[in-house]
């Protein structure tokens, strides 16, 4: 069994995206960073005895013997569009501050318009689970936000 330990990146700008992602390979290399930060795991069974095929895209179990890839178990799995792709699509959906439309997520990574709402639909409802809504730790950054509200005016109550 050998363990895999690949480098976990954070990315500034997109030119930087582009440069730590050069293909999918290197994409899959980082997802990996991201989702088996403690360690290699079966998303079938939860064993940690895995096994790495040497093209570094297909795992297999120990225990209950299948097979797998980094995708099994997440909003990209069954997904043909490869994760660099996916990755470029989180860090453009991430970084405008007001949304971004199907059409120009298509056009920013060269997909169709119909892929492209697709993958900001499986964002969207990763975006809703309770692991991704959990509290913030480190130091947060917030730009041109207002927290409260105009103050309504006191009911009177007469007695």
């Amino acid at each position: 069994m050998v363990k895999v330990t690949p480098k976990k990146q954070q990315f500034q700008n997109l030119v930087h995206v582009m440069n730590a992602l050069p293909d999918q390979q290197a994409a899959i290399a980082n997802f990996t960073a991201i989702r088996w930060k403690q360690g290699a795991f079966c998303p079938h069974c939860g064993s940690v005895k895995v096994y790495h095929f040497s093209d570094k895209r297909r795992h297999k179990c120990s225990d209950c013997r299948k097979r797998f890839s980094i995708k099994v178990g997440t909003i990209f799995e069954d997904s043909k569009i490869g994760l660099r792709e996916w990755m470029l699509a989180i860090w453009l959906v991430t970084s405008h501050n007001r949304g971004m439309t199907s059409a120009q997520l298509a056009k920013d990574i060269g997909v169709t318009q119909k892929t492209a709402w697709l993958m900001l639909n499986r964002l969207r409802l990763a975006a809703q689970t309770k692991s991704f809504n959990r509290p913030l730790d480190r130091e947060i950054e917030v730009d041109e936000s207002f927290i409260g509200g105009k103050g309504a005016p006191a009911s009177r109550i007469s007695g």
